[in-house]
């Protein structure tokens, strides 16, 4: 993996996005006041949760208003503050002519949610030159064409980006290097770690674990035993450790999907697993009677705080079983949950195609090569099982 540290990614992350888009929708319609500047915030017109701040500009930040906090009790804390209600479809238009942009600049490109994506500019480099120059200059491009602001995160993979756009704000660039993670990084409380969510920022504490630093230099095996999968996530985040690709992911290909907003916000993973188990099911009908085969998984998160996150997986053969969809469902949920209490789960496919061409490997375990005669017994008896033409060798010969 030594090419980790050559890569170059970076975060791009519009500063305080709800509230930035509805100051820019107000004073397009000739408000005198630029909320980003007041007290303000964006509440949730959804009828079971009205009453909840969506979003906060800085200023209300720093006096302690933030999301989800309750309405009532932002009014506590400051008597005055602005509220407007949010606007999916306006924000929705913001979020496609920033991506638009940035999809034509960067080859490698990830969208992460509404209000932030990925760029690889290793292979940019040749073109566009220094990183933190150029980051400079999409970032006021981005501000002169759009009207709002955002902070630009450099480093070596995904995850020191992301941190780094989160360092000071609003239109800032930020660089986190590999190199930076001692100095820059890991003094940092825990709770600043990406996926460092509260509950399992309270279990980190218990355990006299209060910094990033604290946690990169602990024992790896008691944070497995205490917190799983999710104790070596973030014990190899604290370290800096991700070799996660930018991804494209604009190229959906009419896919199946299903979402549901849950009453309670959950935070008991079998509640949420369940959810994703019914959605395979419904996916693999739907697929079966299209008579079609999906090779792309997302799974979306909406927590509590309103944030929304996606996670996709390429498979590596097309498929429309649900036992297929759902153990690859899992692996996505697992990577994007950071124990916190979600309001929305989603599962979806897509890149759909109508032939199931799975790819036979030529070893088996012991790499021995297998044989045509036993590659063709294999097909055959794969297509006695589950109907005719359900495998393909490969390379299919014309005749």
């Amino acid at each position: 993996m030594g090419d980790t540290m050559d890569r170059i990614i970076m975060h791009i992350d519009v500063n305080s996005a709800f509230l930035s888009w509805s100051a820019i929708k107000l004073l397009k319609e000739g408000s005198k006041i630029d909320l980003r500047n007041e007290i303000s915030v964006v509440s949730g017109r959804e009828a079971s949760r009205h009453g909840i701040v969506v979003a906060a500009s800085i200023p209300a930040k720093k006096i302690g208003i933030r999301s989800p906090m309750n309405l009532r009790d932002a009014k506590k804390i400051y008597k005055d503050v602005i509220v407007t209600l949010q606007d999916r479809e306006f924000y929705k238009e913001c979020s496609m002519n920033m991506m638009r942009l940035i999809k034509y600049l960067f080859p490698k490109y990830e969208q992460y949610s509404i209000d932030e994506c990925f760029v690889d500019y290793t292979e940019m480099k040749k073109l566009y030159g220094d990183e933190v120059k150029f980051a400079h200059k999409l970032k006021n491009e981005i501000h002169k064409r759009f009207g709002f602001t955002v902070n630009v995160g450099i480093g070596n993979n995904k995850l020191l980006a992301k941190m780094a756009s989160d360092f000071e704000k609003p239109d800032k660039v930020h660089t986190l290097y590999s190199n930076e993670i001692e100095k820059k990084m890991w003094p940092l409380p825990i709770g600043d770690l990406f996926m460092a969510g509260k509950s399992a920022t309270a279990k980190l504490k218990s355990m006299g674990i209060e910094t990033i630093g604290d946690l990169a230099n602990y024992d790896q095996n008691k944070l497995i035993s205490t917190l799983k999968s999710h104790g070596k996530m973030l014990y190899d985040y604290a370290n800096g450790i991700d070799d996660s690709p930018v991804e494209n992911r604009y190229n959906d290909r009419k896919g199946i999907g299903f979402s549901k907003t849950l009453e309670d916000d959950i935070e008991d993973k079998q509640v949420l697993i369940k959810e994703l188990s019914n959605f395979s099911n419904k996916i693999s009908l739907e697929l079966k009677k299209r008579k079609m085969y999906a090779s792309t998984i997302v799974v979306t998160i909406r927590y509590a705080s309103f944030k929304t996150y996606n996670h996709q997986m390429k498979l590596e053969n097309n498929t429309n079983l649900e036992e297929e969809i759902f153990k690859y469902a899992k692996l996505c949920f697992n990577k994007l949950w950071s124990l916190e209490p979600v309001r929305l789960i989603g599962l979806r496919v897509s890149d759909l195609s109508n032939n199931n061409d799975v790819q036979l490997s030529l070893f088996d375990e012991n790499n021995k090569v297998i044989t045509e005669k036993e590659i063709d017994k294999l097909i055959d008896d794969i297509n006695k099982e589950f109907g005719s033409g359900t495998v393909f060798k490969g390379i299919k010969i014309e005749k």
